[in-house]
């Protein structure tokens, strides 16, 4: 897949800010990936330990969803599910570079830019950059 451009992102990431306002967006965003990628769910739900308990799992699947508009908008149609193969494709794949936020980053470095400058935590970034490897793969 072609990079998602920088002013994608930048459009995205305004419409989550402004649909923040009501208090039930995030729990819809939340619910909407979970429905979409229900792999991907099971994936960072079961990284709850790494992400720090219930309240990391939730912000990486809301940071998720964020990433998932980005490439929907992009790509101007649903970004197909992402399922336990696409995540571990994209985990072998960044295995053989070394560091698979390096690799989210030279792959996607506008989402990597969000995901670097929104979310805080070693393990957030890591399961998040998986995904958006698993997510560009499936373009």
């Amino acid at each position: 897949m072609t990079r998602v451009p920088e002013q994608v992102v930048e459009s995205v990431v305004g419409e989550v800010s402004a649909r923040m306002a009501d208090p039930n967006y995030a729990q819809v965003a939340i619910g909407t990936f979970a429905q979409t990628h229900p792999d991907a769910g099971r994936y960072i739900t079961a990284q709850s330990e790494r992400l720090g308990g219930g309240e990391g799992v939730m912000h990486a699947v809301f940071h998720a969803q964020v990433l998932n508009e980005c490439f929907s908008r992009h790509l101007g149609r649903a970004v197909a599910p992402i399922g336990f193969a696409a995540l571990d494709a994209a985990a072998l794949d960044a295995g053989a570079s070394g560091d698979v936020v390096r690799r989210f980053a030279d792959a996607q470095p506008s989402l990597a830019s969000y995901v670097a400058s929104n979310v805080d935590g070693d393990a957030l970034r890591s399961v998040l950059a998986l995904i958006g490897l698993a997510m560009s793969s499936a373009g």
